[in-house]
């Protein structure tokens, strides 16, 4: 009886401790938290209360699919190989990703509002000659977003890395969206100036998993798969006078992973069970609600911050 309450008490305080290590993101102070750095110049700050402000994109870009390696260390034994590994997102639908996306949106144009921004919707803005001229150019993305995802199977790479195999972006519908995805030369300054606006381009890359390889002694290299839910956020800003402003994190920020249900076998690289991904062997099966939930708070306690650190600059 005495081990029985022993084990108890302990398996009290694990859950305890585990509760206590869930992150509750409306206490987060994420500019300290995760090393924010701002450039906004005074000229920009003063702007921002002048001029209307067109959020010409925002995303999120989910990935579906990501890989890791541990290679064998330079003393190790020779014939110790490298190991891979590969793991889809199973579980979390695109629609559900898309209605997400939608409210997040709304909060955003809310949180800059609450700051005093006049924000626009950019109607007039994509009329305009500047940009009509651009149009029809490569590379770009012009005009009303239409609500569909676009699923991109092109490795990403990030200032978090190079992981990402497969990915879906989501935009939300109905919105215009101004944006080139090579080098943009002048392509944000020109329509800034041109007309008088202030541009804010938001986006968020999400990941899912976390590979962690060890090298022991001089015979073994392993890597293990868990979930890791994470948020890169890339946010920039362009002034009438078209000076450039930026608000970036240098900590990447770790979400809780209770929303995982465990890396399972999918049986076959047809991804048709998967949700996300097109392939892979191996999945972390997601609660969409848990998962969703997380990803919803950290990212609008996260635009709460980028509004609030807009809104000092303006002293």
């Amino acid at each position: 009886m005495k081990n029985l309450k022993t084990h108890l008490l302990m398996f009290m305080v694990c859950i305890g401790f585990q509760l206590q290590a869930q992150i509750d993101w409306s206490k987060v102070n994420f500019e300290d938290e995760y090393k924010s750095k701002t450039k906004i110049p005074g000229s920009a700050a003063k702007s921002l209360q002048a001029n209307p402000v067109f959020i010409n994109d925002y995303y999120l870009t989910q990935a579906s699919l990501m890989k890791g390696a541990s290679h064998a260390g330079t003393i190790q034994k020779q014939g110790v190989t490298s190991v891979f590994a590969e793991a889809a997102l199973a579980g979390v639908s695109p629609e559900a990703l898309q209605a997400l996306i939608e409210e997040l949106y709304a909060h955003f144009v809310a949180d800059l509002k609450g700051i005093g921004l006049n924000v626009t919707n950019g109607d007039a803005v994509m009329q305009s000659k500047y940009v009509l001229s651009k149009a029809d150019k490569k590379n770009v993305m012009i005009g009303k977003t239409d609500g569909q995802y676009i699923y991109d199977k092109s490795p990403a790479i990030d200032m978090s890395g190079s992981d990402i195999k497969e990915q879906y972006i989501f935009r939300p519908a109905n919105n215009n969206v101004f944006a080139t995805f090579k080098i943009p030369g002048t392509f944000y300054q020109n329509l800034a100036s041109k007309e008088k606006i202030n541009l804010i381009s938001i986006g968020y890359i999400v990941r899912f998993a976390q590979f962690d390889g060890k090298n022991s002694g001089l015979s073994k290299n392993s890597l293990t798969t868990t979930a890791g839910l994470m948020i890169t956020p890339v946010i920039s800003l362009v002034n009438p006078k078209g000076s450039f402003a930026w608000i970036t994190y240098d900590k990447n920020i770790y979400g809780n992973n209770d929303w995982s249900k465990g890396l399972v076998k999918t049986g076959s690289r047809d991804g048709s069970a998967l949700g996300l991904s097109s392939s892979a062997d191996y999945a972390i099966d997601a609660n969409q609600e848990k998962y969703l939930n997380e990803l919803k708070q950290m990212i609008l306690y996260l635009q709460k911050d980028i509004a609030n650190q807009l809104k000092a600059s303006f002293k």
